[in-house]
């Protein structure tokens, strides 16, 4: 199965070429397309990471896409069943996307069976992933990707919901550290503006798991 890998980008235009390089080196033999997505901001950082040969998507009317829109963006575009969410704070570990690619048939071997696979690396438990494999369906079923949310909180209420459908498993090897203040790494201008709306996220994400994850927030 050919997977479709979305990283949006904001900000820390280096450090984002350096993870796209280790991303692709570290991938491992799999049959994947990375796409970088961004807006005008992040124009010259595209135009580097297309010489590079990764697919690039500049969106030019308007400022800011959310995480969430991003990523929704891009898979409206794209035609590939599994879908990987991806960020330019990563360090991969070795041969990360292929490992978890042969965990997520293991974990969800039937022809028409789906779910959600998450890499490991994160600092968090079995039960979360911030990264993950997601079969195009099973986020169909979910609503698509959570926009509702400015940048926190939609990687857990994804989650969750899978695991409440017996859809969610973690691949212990598939490793995709994330190199977050909260785990030790640098701060900066783009983490501040993720968490600006860190509470009001946490409340929305509190409202919609109390009344079972609503289809609209109306």
């Amino acid at each position: 199965m050919r997977v479709q890998a979305i990283l949006p980008c904001r900000g820390r235009p280096e450090q984002t070429i350096r993870n796209v390089q280790r991303l692709l080196s570290a991938a491992g033999n799999v049959d994947w397309r990375l796409t970088c997505i961004g807006t005008e901001a992040e124009r010259e950082l595209l135009l580097s990471l297309s010489r590079l040969g990764v697919h690039t998507r500049c969106v030019l009317d308007t400022p800011r896409l959310t995480y969430w829109q991003a990523m929704q963006y891009e898979t409206d575009l794209s035609e590939s069943d599994l879908i990987c969410n991806l960020a330019n704070d990563l360090i991969p570990g070795m041969h990360w996307l292929a490992r978890g690619v042969v965990a997520y048939q293991e974990a969800f071997p039937e022809p028409d069976a789906y779910g959600l696979l998450g890499f490991n690396g994160d600092s968090h438990g079995v039960d979360h992933s911030c990264h993950f494999l997601i079969d195009r369906d099973l986020l169909t079923y979910l609503g698509g990707w959570p926009v509702w949310y400015d940048h926190n909180y939609g990687d857990t209420e994804l989650c969750q919901r899978a695991i409440a459908d017996g859809l969610y498993a973690k691949a212990p090897w598939a490793t995709l550290f994330h190199d977050h203040p909260y785990f030790g790494g640098a701060d900066d201008a783009t983490y501040a503006e993720g968490r600006a709306n860190a509470d009001k996220d946490h409340q929305l994400y509190e409202w919609r798991r109390v009344r079972n994850w609503p289809a609209t927030n109306l």
